[in-house]
């Protein structure tokens, strides 16, 4: 290994050191003992894989005094956990193995041992419990009896037209409709990327008393159910998307066709509006009122604003829009500017009393948090510095928080709400984690960076990040360009590895927030629609000459780009358009033909190319097509063959397969032969391409899926980025300089 190798090595291993929160759980109660249990993850080099630990903080009941309670605690194997009510006990869902097979266990755990044990493969009522961010669900009842949780419904057995028996009489005393002839092949359809496996969701339910589980009827074949709770009547409430006629990739993804459902003595019925997507179903600590949000669903952005709606669930039909969607900003408590819902609730996010909600989301360029007056439909922000605060759980008042900068890794707070806030946005918080300095970073800052444009656009304006030095001698520092995913997503000021490795490395980075990023308004998200390969990549070479400007310490001449999915869509793009101002290029699991790729991906309404009205026209004709009707039945307004073929046609001229033949820069392409969101034809496509014009091209090529996150593939990827930009942007510094 080489000196500069080493090196880097040794400075991925500084960053990836520090650990990340997961989340917290409040627990006790201010009148006797409250302490906080977090759950943090941190990357274990040694183990290739993510290693999973518990931290508990005692709190004073004023909140003034904290202290960590012995050492961290090892549940790497625990893959959800739930408390009662009453916090007497404890259920984990455990992943462990057993004579070399991988199963799932539910243990019951009181304050002294543990009490019982369920083995679900033994059991074999149901298939593997979901524990994904989209369907999960984990919860004691209220009256602490019964475990509620989604998992794979099991199906029959099955064995091919012709196998010999055994002789065996038990083999004859199974019963004939347990096993299914010649249906070994059939397709079984899934979610898509990162949800591969996950077919057909049901509900079950452990009935602790009776060592019992039950998958709960009622529930439409043609929806997949997820993100349930209980009522304080013990019915179940949950979400369920339509997966008829097709599965649609769900991360990232929030605009699927999903409905509100209360499921009440094996009856189902829809709580929400049809032609919607939903998610994040909370109910209130009285058992009240059931607040969700809400989007419009279909041929819109994968990922927009949302509504918060609220239900009366004392009355019949009583919901109301609590928060609405909005277009651009709208002005709130305080004088201050709000952009919308863009993020989940916390599992926990009441007052005490039920009439105020708290919820965190990005805007513009942070995450915010906020509080909402359920009554007065007030919305407050809730004062902070410049860093990300974020919401984790909330009890009796006592907030968790999440506080994080691209500076400062993950840190845990807590702060108690008193009504006074409402209006004036203030919650004290004391930090109970230590905060973790990074070294090196003494001298290196963030800063948030405004554009607005002097033209007729309907949206002028986009921001972007700088993070790296906070001066230098005049084109001194190499610097990258880092266009995010989505496309619509958006960088907030929040700790990341790679970047703060490129920064350690000697690199200033440049997060640009193009317009169609979420946290500026759905109007600026939906603009996006019809123009992707030109606005955003307008916006990216604006963001570099600005930053050029403005830090001057910044060298023009040694710019490299970096960025996966869409983001890899912009940096291939950006290399073919402005082929002269980047000097190299890693392209993680990039778009390179949205014409080739949207019959490919999960997303298969991945068109960003085309407009929303072509869209719907789109996917109306597609389906009148296969519904095995010819053209000429369409109405007027309905696309023509022709029209298909200039929408086509369209999806390849914005795409950055047209300008592969004017590209100059050596390019790194990462590829995950798993990933089902970009399939990785696209990448290769764009490196043989490459290849045939005597570019400098490189692949990599990694058993993985779309993020590239697994462990031993993160390190791979990572370093072998950061060698490529510092040999192709002529880096000469000494890396030990930067440390």
């Amino acid at each position: 290994m080489s000196a500069q190798m080493k090196k880097l090595v040794d400075l991925y291993k500084s960053v990836a050191a520090y650990p990340d929160l997961v989340s917290a759980r409040i627990q006790g109660t201010a009148s006797k003992k409250l302490f906080v249990q977090s759950v943090w993850k941190q990357r274990n080099l040694e183990r290739k894989t993510n290693q999973t630990f518990l931290r508990n903080y005692d709190l004073s009941s004023d909140l003034t005094s904290v202290s960590a309670t012995g050492f961290p605690i090892d549940v790497t194997t625990e893959l959800m956990s739930a408390l009662t009510k009453n916090e007497e006990h404890r259920a984990i869902l455990r992943q462990a193995t057993v004579d070399n097979t991988t199963k799932q266990f539910i243990e019951i755990w009181d304050k002294e041992h543990l009490m019982k044990n369920y083995d679900l493969s033994a059991l074999d009522v149901h298939g593997d419990v979901y524990t994904d961010m989209e369907f999960s669900s984990f919860e004691w009842s209220p009256d602490d009896t019964k475990l509620l949780y989604v998992a794979e419904k099991k199906l029959p057995k099955s064995e091919p037209f012709y196998k010999q028996k055994p002789l065996d009489k038990k083999d004859k005393e199974k019963k004939e409709d347990e096993i299914s002839v010649g249906n070994e092949y059939i397709y079984k359809p899934h979610w898509g990327e990162q949800l591969v496996g996950k077919h057909r969701p049901v509900v079950a339910v452990l009935d602790t008393t009776t060592d019992s589980i039950t998958i709960l009827s009622g529930i439409p074949d043609d929806l997949s159910p997820g993100q349930v709770t209980w009522t304080k009547d013990q019915d179940v409430i949950g979400v369920a998307w339509r997966h008829e006629p097709q599965y649609l990739g769900l991360t990232a993804c929030t605009n699927r066709y999903s409905w509100i459902f209360l499921l009440r003595n094996g009856e189902y019925q829809k709580l929400s509006d049809d032609d919607c997507a939903v998610q994040s179903p909370r109910i209130s600590p009285d058992g009240n009122y059931l607040v969700w949000l809400q989007r419009k669903a279909g041929a819109v952005p994968h990922h927009n604003a949302h509504k918060l709606m609220m239900r009366d669930l004392r009355k019949e039909n009583h919901t109301e829009e609590i928060v609405e969607v909005v277009e651009m900003s709208k002005t709130i408590k305080n004088n201050k500017k709000f952009y919308g819902i863009y993020r989940r609730l916390s599992r926990r996010c009441w007052s005490d009393d039920s009439q105020y909600l708290f919820f965190s989301t990005p805007q513009r360029n942070n995450i915010v948090s906020y509080i909402v007056n359920i009554k007065t439909k007030d919305v407050t922000e809730i004062n902070n510095d410049g860093s990300s605060l974020v919401v984790l759980d909330v009890k009796e008042n006592v907030i968790a928080f999440l506080n994080i900068s691209l500076t400062q890794p993950a840190n845990l707070m807590v702060g108690r709400f008193e009504l006074g806030a409402a209006d004036s946005g203030d919650i004290p918080r004391i930090a109970i984690s230590t905060p973790v300095k990074i070294d090196g970073f003494e001298e290196i800052i963030y800063e948030p960076n405004e554009y607005i444009y002097n033209n007729d656009d309907s949206i002028k304006q986009f921001n972007y990040i700088y993070f790296g030095p906070n001066n230098g001698k005049t084109k001194s520092v190499p610097f990258i360009v880092v266009p995010h995913g989505g496309p619509h997503s958006n960088y907030t000021n929040v700790h990341i590895l790679d970047y703060s490795f490129f920064v350690k490395a000697g690199f200033a980075v440049v997060q640009v927030n193009y317009r169609g990023s979420t946290g500026m308004g759905s109007a600026t998200v939906e603009y996006l629609q019809g123009k992707v390969g030109d606005v955003d990549v307008k916006d990216c070479i604006t963001a570099t000459e600005e930053a050029i400007e403005k830090y001057p310490w910044l060298d023009r001449d040694r710019i490299g780009l970096y960025g996966g999915s869409h983001g890899g869509f912009l940096v291939t793009h950006l290399s073919g358009q402005a082929p002269d101002m980047f000097k190299a290029v890693v392209a993680r699991n990039p778009v390179i033909d949205i014409s080739v790729m949207f019959g490919t991906s999960d997303i298969p309404d991945c068109r960003n190319a085309l407009t929303k009205e072509e869209k719907i026209a789109f996917l109306r004709n597609m389906c009148v097509v296969e519904a095995g009707y010819p053209y000429n039945v369409l109405s007027p307004d309905e696309p023509t063959n022709n029209t298909l073929i200039d929408m086509f046609v369209k999806m390849k001229k914005c795409s950055p397969i047209v300008h592969a033949d004017k590209v100059k820069a050596p390019t790194l392409v990462c590829i995950g032969t798993k990933d089902l969101r970009v399939p990785s034809s696209q990448g290769t496509m764009w490196y043989q391409r490459l290849k045939i014009n005597n570019v400098k091209t490189k692949m990599l090529v990694y058993e993985d899926n779309h993020p590239l996150s697994t462990g031993p593939v993160e390190i791979d990827h990572v370093i072998n980025a950061c060698l490529w930009l510092l040999e192709h942007t002529s880096v000469r510094e000494d890396i030990a300089d930067a440390e």
